[in-house]
């Protein structure tokens, strides 16, 4: 697969790849029903569902001359119902992505998460953003951007296997994974620097999975070639990520957040380790940024919800 630089090459990727069905949970408002019929007429997503307040969505179809003939709107007008029937709907396999909509994501995550939904793997559940950056050549990942708020070390070691996985489905082959600190050197005085370490040390599994993992490296040194050749880091990872791990939910908050409201990027965020895709995006987010949500869950679908990857410390 050819690299995917950009959202529009992203979503082009998902509609050659065939489309998934997809459900979307508290489709409530304009942004939310124009995003999926698009992504309906763009061959991504299959025949789907909206779920939500049926009186609404049925208005914004009138409103805006939309054809709804490709989905089942499935009325539940209360969030916390809503998010549920759409895991039901998952967990019945009549849906390949769970689409976050006008709801907030605590609740969208409690209901997917429960026992009850039947969606839990083995697996860690773990959020990667996708990243596209005005002025930026490539898209950029980061993760964990909230899910897992203070990982341990196996936890960090999952993270890092479902980043690798998305990275390889946009094309970046083969991934180059930055385990992000303050500083680019092994400290004692910094606990975040050793376990970097010891991750980075366990070089016949990253070899397995064909992706190079470097750390600890500081943010520019990661992502700008001239930096990093200032402070003479050298290997393939240095100036060239394409993946950013964060040490800890504070410092993935505030980067990711900055790169919103500082960079002007925007983001497809996606929650991993589930049976299927659990796509979260910004309830501000405009209607382009909501269809780049759904190509990215249709892109990866299928990909994830098996057991978790065996490895040991």
């Amino acid at each position: 697969m050819s690299l995917i630089t950009n959202f529009a090459g992203m979503l082009v990727a998902a509609g050659k790849k065939g489309p998934v069905p997809v459900v979307v949970a508290a489709a409530n408002v304009a942004e939310v029903v124009i995003a999926a019929i698009r992504a309906h007429e763009m061959g991504i997503i299959s025949d789907s569902f909206l779920v939500g307040n049926g009186n609404l969505i049925e208005g914004i179809a009138g409103e805006y001359q939309l054809d709804l003939s490709g989905f089942t709107v499935v009325d539940s007008p209360d969030d916390c119902n809503a998010a549920r029937r759409a895991m039901e709907l998952a967990a019945r396999r009549e849906a390949e992505v769970v689409v976050k909509g006008q709801m907030e994501t605590s609740k969208f995550l409690k209901a997917a998460l429960s026992r009850d939904a039947g969606l839990r793997t083995g697996r860690t559940i773990s959020h990667v953003g996708i990243f596209e950056i005005p002025d930026f050549d490539h898209l950029l990942l980061t993760t964990d951007g909230g899910v897992v708020l203070y990982p341990t070390l196996e936890q960090k070691i999952e993270i890092i296997y479902s980043a690798i996985e998305v990275a390889e489905r946009l094309g970046m082959v083969p991934p180059r994974v930055a385990l992000l600190a303050a500083v680019d050197y092994v400290s004692l005085r910094m606990t975040v620097t050793m376990e970097i370490a010891q991750i980075v040390a366990m070089k016949s599994r990253w070899e397995e999975t064909g992706a190079y993992v470097d750390g600890p490296l500081t943010l520019d040194s990661a992502i700008s070639p001239s930096i990093a050749a200032q402070r003479g880091l050298s290997g393939p990872v240095a100036g060239r990520a394409d993946v950013l791990v964060v040490p800890d939910v504070e410092s993935g908050n505030i980067m990711t957040k900055g790169i919103t409201y500082f960079a002007g990027g925007a983001m497809a965020g996606v929650v991993l380790g589930a049976r299927v895709p659990l796509i979260v995006g910004s309830r501000s987010d405009p209607m382009e940024t909501r269809l780049a949500c759904i190509g990215a869950g249709a892109l990866i679908a299928g990909q994830f919800g098996g057991d978790p990857p065996q490895h040991s410390c």
